[in-house]
């Protein structure tokens, strides 16, 4: 390799038909972001909708200060329902809301929603992130999409999907998720767990497709963490897409001007990077997949099939649980448990329909574990980002976003007496005396990772 190429570079990178980075004649030193919700309004969905409801201004709120915007203008939200094709679903397959800086307005619509209906086991995601793919995104805005759900799209091989061979609209998944890619989208998605799991290849399927744009699978086991897993990822990636801005048209020039290996340049990246002690943001949620080679042969194989027609004949299925140990042990113990919210690992209502096989013993595939920190320099846990860090004598997420334009209820925090296991500074197992059972989130501030450099993969080539 050529050890003088300077990844230090500050000009602009040109890595994609529609880079979503400032070009000639706009303020390189202005942020914008352009942020779509797109949210499963089937049966099971109700405490994510409401979750969604109450926090939208202290979301917009953290990440309008964290995220270092300057006007109102530069933040809008995107909002995209959607249920299922008929006759699954007699109701609507996608209400899109479009865009707007007016969060009322975003609230006004969230509140609109509800959950219900669904037919199937699999839902309208297809139609959904098409109609996110073709919103009016900004030519200078980063731009990220957050999909919420329980169920997978019709066609990846489902037992008992009422359109097996597929959206009945004609898209393709897999072929909307790249063209994401190329216009610059990142997609985010909340899996709502334990029901995503009781498919068979819906969770590889995910993480498949988050991969594909350089995004991140963030599996959540109660609607109480949906404010920080968001806020979080946004977050995250805000930070990651800076740090192409800076070195992407060095590396993409070694990629595709001198022909070298991908993954030997990014390794030599992050070499470099941690050399000049470059640090970033990172959502850690707590993983409750267990590993297995047929999860991640499936990932494989979605990420390169050109279909899901193309993928579907060499899908393997994982034997035996998907969950952790601890996950398991955990539910069990928060099933027996008194407390009013009986298990934070459980749904608040049952899946609408069984889906391949219900049981957690034969559920389907799962993510690659997102807390994998072990081996790494010492971190900090992020404090200028109130929701993450709280102190101990004031209430989680009790703190108000005082110079924020998102302030809806007059600076005080909606987020205010949520139980959530935030604070700690990491899962390890040395922790578990006084682990209460719950998942827990962080947003960490350290050297960046090989992980993340590898994530920035699709956006260098």
């Amino acid at each position: 390799m050529d050890e003088d190429m300077d990844f230090d570079s500050g000009s602009t990178p040109q890595l994609n038909a529609a880079p979503p980075y400032p070009l000639n004649g706009f303020d390189h030193d202005r942020k914008m972001l352009d942020l779509v919700f797109v949210q499963d309004c089937t049966g099971s969905q109700g405490s994510y909708i409401s979750s969604a409801t109450k926090n939208i201004e202290n979301i917009c709120g953290h990440i309008f200060e964290s995220g270092k915007l300057q006007h109102v203008q530069d933040l809008r939200i995107g909002l995209v329902a959607f249920r299922d094709h008929p006759p699954q679903d007699h109701t609507y397959i996608v209400k899109n809301f479009g865009f707007s800086s007016d969060i009322s307005k975003v609230q006004k619509d969230l509140s609109t929603l509800y959950a219900s209906g669904g037919g199937d086991g699999p839902e309208a995601v297809t139609a959904a992130l098409s109609e996110a793919l073709n919103m009016e995104w900004r030519e200078h805005a980063s731009r990220m999409v957050v999909l919420i759900a329980d169920a997978p799209p019709h066609g990846i091989g489902e037992y008992g999907d009422g359109f097996d061979d597929g959206s009945p609209d004609g898209f393709d998944p897999l072929q909307i998720v790249r063209q994401m890619a190329s216009k610059g989208i990142t997609l985010f998605f909340v899996a709502c767990e334990p029901a995503l799991s009781g498919y068979q290849y819906a969770t590889d399927f995910y993480k498949a497709i988050t991969t594909i744009t350089s995004g991140l699978m963030l599996p959540l086991t109660t609607a109480d963490l949906l404010s920080h897993a968001i806020v979080g990822s946004v977050l995250e990636n805000l930070d990651m897409e800076r740090l192409v801005r800076e070195v992407g048209e060095a590396v993409a020039q070694r990629i595709l001007g001198n022909n070298e290996s991908v993954d030997d340049v990014a390794r030599e990246l992050h070499e470099k990077l941690l050399l000049r002690n470059e640090s970033t943001k990172k959502v850690v949620i707590e993983s409750i997949y267990k590993e297995s080679e047929e999860s991640r042969h499936n990932v494989s194989v979605f990420m390169e099939a050109p279909s899901l027609a193309a993928a579907r004949p060499h899908l393997k299925r994982v034997q035996g649980t998907r969950f952790t140990d601890k996950y398991l042990s955990a539910r069990a113990s928060l099933a027996r448990s008194s407390y009013s919210y009986t298990s934070s690992y459980a749904p608040a209502t049952p899946p609408r329909s069984p889906p391949s096989k219900p049981t957690i013993s034969s559920s389907p595939p799962s993510a690659t574990a997102l807390s994998s920190t072990t081996g790494s320099p010492p971190r900090k846990v992020v404090t200028d980002f109130a929701a993450f860090g709280a102190p101990k004598t004031a209430s989680v997420f009790g703190t108000a976003v005082a110079s924020s334009p998102f302030s809806l209820a007059g600076g005080k925090a909606a987020f205010g007496g949520m139980r959530v296991g935030v604070g700690r500074s990491a899962f390890d197992d040395e922790d578990d005396d006084d682990d209460d059972g719950r998942q827990k989130v962080e947003l960490r501030e350290d050297s960046i990772s090989l992980e993340q450099v590898a994530r920035l993969k699709p956006l260098l080539t």
